[in-house]
C-alpha cells in the first residue's frame, strides 16, 4: 500500500472519528484501527492527535473556501450557497461544534490561518461600506458573526429548527424555505438604510 493511500486512509477514518466523537472524544488506537494502520505510522504521519485534528479541518475547511465572496451585489445569494454547503455537507457544523465543546475558549487548531480568512471576509464588508453597497452603520465583525450564526443555526440546533418550523428540517422543502429566508433576511440586514 502506499503512503498516499495509508495516508488518505488515516485522514478518513480520523474524519470520520472526530465528527463522531469530538476531539477530545476521539481515540487514535481506533483511528489507527479504522484506518487499517498502525498507531506509531499515523503518527510519524501526522504527529500527534491536535496536529492530525488540525489536518482535518484544514482538508475539510479548504472545500468551503470556493465560495466567492467578492461580489456585493451577490451577497446575499452567497449566503445562500453556504447554507447549501452546509446542507451537503452536515459535518462541517458538527466538527465546529466539537471543536467548541473540546477548545472552549483555548486557541483552537488553524486559529492563525483562520482568523486571517475570517478577516479577509471582514474587510470585503469594510470595503462594500465603504462603496456605499452595504449599510455603512453595520459593525462588519458583527455582522459577519451574525451572517455566518444564522447560516449555521439551522444544523447546529435542528431539534429547534423542527419545533419552530413544524417538521423535518432536512426535508427538501424545509431546505429551500430556509434558503430563501436567508438571503430574504441578508439582503435587508446589508442593504444601504
Amino acid at each position: 500500500m502506499s503512503p498516499a493511500a495509508t495516508k488518505e486512509r488515516i485522514l478518513e477514518a480520523a474524519f470520520a472519528e472526530f465528527t463522531k466523537r469530538g476531539f477530545a472524544g476521539a481515540r487514535v488506537d481506533e483511528i489507527a484501527g479504522r484506518a487499517k494502520c498502525n498507531k506509531a505510522l499515523l503518527y510519524q504521519y501526522y504527529g500527534d492527535k491536535e496536529a492530525l485534528f488540525k489536518h482535518v479541518l484544514e482538508c475539510k475547511m479548504r472545500e468551503m473556501r470556493g465560495i466567492a465572496t467578492d461580489d456585493p451585489e451577490r451577497l446575499p445569494e452567497v449566503i445562500g450557497e453556504f447554507f447549501d454547503f452546509h446542507a451537503a455537507n452536515p459535518w462541517i457544523t458538527k466538527l465546529l461544534l466539537w471543536e467548541a465543546l473540546d477548545f472552549g475558549s483555548k486557541p483552537v487548531p488553524n486559529e492563525a490561518e483562520r482568523r486571517k480568512h475570517l478577516a479577509s471576509h471582514v474587510a470585503d464588508l469594510e470595503g462594500f461600506q465603504r462603496d456605499g453597497l452595504v449599510d455603512p452603520n453595520l459593525d462588519a465583525q458583527m455582522s459577519l458573526v451574525t451572517l455566518i450564526g444564522m447560516t449555521q443555526v439551522w444544523f447546529a440546533l435542528p431539534q429547534l429548527a423542527r419545533m419552530v418550523s413544524g417538521g423535518n428540517p432536512y426535508t427538501p422543502a424545509a431546505l429551500k424555505r430556509r434558503r430563501e429566508h436567508l438571503i430574504q433576511v441578508a439582503r435587508k440586514m446589508l442593504e444601504v438604510q
